[in-house]
Formats: C-alpha cells, sequence, structure tokens
C-alpha cells in the first residue's frame, strides 16, 4: 500500500448494506486555515500539471504499478482552466494566468475548428489521434459549453486575449444545436450525418446555458441570453413534479449564475427546478460516521460526485437564503461534505494536494478488490478541478456568512 494514502480496509458487502444514519443537525467545524491551506495545495497540483505545450497531464495513478492507457478529455482540459480561473480570482496569484493562456491557445490550436453546413459555428473536436478514443471525430455540445465558459473566464482576467469570433463561434454552434422546445443534440458527427440525438449527456445543457450566460455578460447579446433561458425551461419543465431528478450540477451552476439577469416568472421555475435538484443530492448524502465515505455521497467514497454536486450546492444556495430552514439544511450539508473532501486530499510528499478517485481499498479477497482498487488510487485533472472549485466555493460562502 502507499504511504501516502489514507487506506480504510472495509467489505464492500458492508459498504452496500450497511446502515446509514441521520444528517447531523449542526454544521461540520472547520479550521479556515485548513480549507485555505487545502485550496492552494489543489491549485498548485492543477498547476504542476500543465505541460509546457498547454496540455495537462490527464490522468496518473499513485501506484506506480499501475499502466494506463493513453487518452485525453477536452472537457476536462476545459474544465481545468475555468477551474484555474477561479483560483486565480481567489489569489491573485499572476504565476497562474500564463498556465491558463497556453492551456486556452492548446485547445484552440488541437481541437477548435470550424463545422461544416453550420455557417459561423466553431466547435472543440473530439479527434481520435489526441483523445485515444476509437470514436469517429466528433463535435460534443458539452465541449463547446466547457470551452466557452473556460474563455470567457480567461477573457474577463486579462481582455483582449481571446479572440471575439473565437467565443461567438462556439456560442453560434451551441445555439445551433439547440431545438425549438429548448432541448439539444448531444454530438455532431459528420461521418453519420451531423447533429445527434441518439446519446443525450446530462450535463451538457447545463455546461452549454452557462458558457452562454457568461458570454452574455461579456458582450449583452441576448441571443445567448435567452438560449441559456430556454435551455432552463427545458430542464425545469421536463423535470417537473418528479420525485427524482438527475444530480445534475451544471443546471444548477448555470441557474446560479443567470439568476441576476431573470424576471419573475423564470425565477419562480428555476427556483423550483433547482429546489428539486437540491433536494434530491441532499437525499444522497452518505451519513455513517465509523466510514471514511461520511459526509460524501456515495458508500464508495467517490470524491468526484462529492465535490460537483458541492459545486452545485454552493452555486444554488443564493437562490434559498430567504428560507432559513432550507438554507440551513444546505449549509449543513455542505459543510460535512467540505470536511469529506479535505480528508481526501493528499496533504504531503510526491503527489501533494492531489485528489484521488477515493481514499477506500476493498480488501483483496472480494471479487471486485482489483478493479476498485486499481482505480482508487487514480488522479484525474477533473478530480482535482471540481474539488479545488468547491473549496473557493466554500470560502466564498464562509466569507458571506461572517
Amino acid at each position: 500500500m502507499l504511504p501516502c494514502i489514507r487506506v480504510t480496509l472495509l467489505w464492500l458487502a458492508i459498504l452496500v448494506h450497511g446502515p446509514a444514519m441521520s444528517a447531523p443537525s449542526e454544521p461540520a467545524s472547520i479550521d479556515r486555515s485548513q480549507l485555505e491551506a487545502a485550496t492552494i495545495l489543489a491549485g498548485d497540483y492543477l498547476v504542476s500539471q500543465a505541460n509546457k505545450d498547454g496540455s495537462f497531464v490527464y490522468r496518473i495513478n499513485m501506484d506506480p504499478a499501475v499502466l494506463l492507457k493513453f487518452d485525453y478529455n477536452w472537457l476536462r482540459h476545459a474544465g481545468a482552466l475555468y477551474a484555474l480561473a477561479d483560483f486565480y480570482n481567489a489569489t491573485r496569484r499572476p504565476d497562474i494566468v500564463p498556465v491558463i493562456v497556453k492551456g486556452a491557445a492548446y485547445m484552440q490550436r488541437r481541437a477548435i475548428g470550424w463545422v461544416d453546413h453550420l455557417p459561423g459555428s466553431l466547435a472543440v473536436w473530439s479527434d481520435p489521434k489526441i483523445t485515444g478514443s476509437s470514436s469517429p471525430r466528433t463535435a460534443k455540445l458539452g465541449g463547446a459549453g466547457l470551452a466557452l465558459v473556460a474563455l470567457t473566464a480567461l477573457e474577463r482576467i486579462k481582455p483582449g486575449t481571446v479572440a471575439t469570433d473565437l467565443q461567438t463561434g462556439l456560442a453560434r454552434f451551441i445555439l445551433a444545436m439547440q431545438k425549438p422546445d429548448g432541448s439539444f443534440y448531444s454530438k455532431y458527427t459528420p461521418g453519420t450525418g451531423g447533429r445527434s440525438d441518439k446519446w443525450t449527456s446530462l450535463y451538457y445543457p447545463g455546461e452549454a446555458a452557462l458558457g452562454l450566460t457568461m458570454l452574455y455578460e461579456q458582450d449583452k447579446n441576448p441571443d445567448w441570453l435567452e438560449g441559456a433561458r430556454k435551455t432552463l425551461r427545458f430542464l425545469s419543465a421536463s423535470r417537473k413534479g418528479k420525485t427524482e431528478v438527475p444530480a445534475d450540477h451544471w443546471a444548477l451552476i448555470a441557474t446560479g449564475r443567470l439568476w441576476p439577469h431573470l424576471d419573475g416568472n423564470d425565477r419562480k421555475m428555476f427556483k423550483q427546478h433547482a429546489r428539486q435538484v437540491v433536494t434530491f443530492i441532499l437525499s444522497q448524502q452518505f451519513w455513517r460516521e465509523d466510514s471514511i465515505a461520511h459526509g460524501g455521497f456515495n458508500r464508495a467514497a467517490r470524491t468526484a460526485p462529492a465535490a460537483t454536486r458541492l459545486e452545485g450546492l454552493l452555486a444554488a444556495e443564493r437562490l434559498f437564503r430567504d428560507e432559513p430552514e432550507f438554507h440551513r439544511r444546505l449549509h449543513i450539508a455542505m459543510s460535512w461534505g467540505i470536511r469529506f473532501l479535505l480528508r481526501t486530499q493528499i496533504k504531503s510528499q510526491r503527489y501533494k494536494g492531489a485528489i484521488p478517485r477515493s481514499p477506500l481499498r476493498i480488501q483483496s479477497s472480494h471479487p471486485d478488490a482489483v478493479k476498485f482498487n486499481t482505480r482508487a488510487s487514480e488522479v484525474r485533472i477533473d478530480y482535482v478541478q471540481h474539488a479545488l472549485s468547491a473549496f473557493i466555493g466554500y470560502v466564498r460562502f464562509l466569507a458571506l456568512t461572517d
């Protein structure tokens, strides 16, 4: 076992069938200096994974015996740039900006290109030569959404860095992928006829809406704002009245960003949708004090689901500040979720600042042990990116409650 990883040995059967406990009645006690130190560690780790050409070390495994297959994911590349922009906004450290600039240039150079038959549209192309995938060359809606998020965040930090045509081209692609009812085609594959909704992504619409909203804040083009509104209107209407809805954190983040630009009718609809998603996320939080997963959002102690859900809750909390009881439930959930993430971060040695997939290990006699344990020590840029964003968000939340 690796000395730098805190390991808890539990049977998978205990994880699946063991009794859960009720949620705590008070927020977790979190040392502010510890939280701020964890934020710096996570941000510095992400910076350290940037290569000279602007790419990232996409995936490592802290166990040197594990061999990794080559792959690369542009959505997570863009997400890392977005998190680093937020890291810069929180710290104002000038060394962060060149990493974002190089990362944006690399993405533009290697992935962003024009879309035939969609005039004026630019997309992020997943080329098998770069991504390591066996799928044909494809443009994903979420790729354009997150690229637009990252590029507008960079432009806000360093005006004049990102060409206007680049941002508007990505926004035009998003709108070209949107259907009249506000839903989307998820992929554009030239070799199979272009736009396709044979497969749909849970997260792409929220990512697209967030990108459109951020560009609207920059250039005030009402087309982008209307596209974002249509997206959330569709999501709200399609989930209305359901007791179980997806843990769509990107929709919550987009709603929080869009909130200042909404009128009363949309606010009422979108707040109800946010309540549904938040309530479902709260119902999934894992409460068992004798487990390292306590405060996380699944029994396997997965870090990325915990971090993304926390991002969503932190984005949505502003909508419920006029409801003290519900807002307090959010505060309790967020505090214990952050405490869980803090426990999982590597604090020293070679991988300082990293967030592994899970701090949990299954006993070797269990049939799923090799598969689970091999990936548990994996660190991907998105695991760290989402945790970094959650840490930053919670620091800001605490500042508001002081």
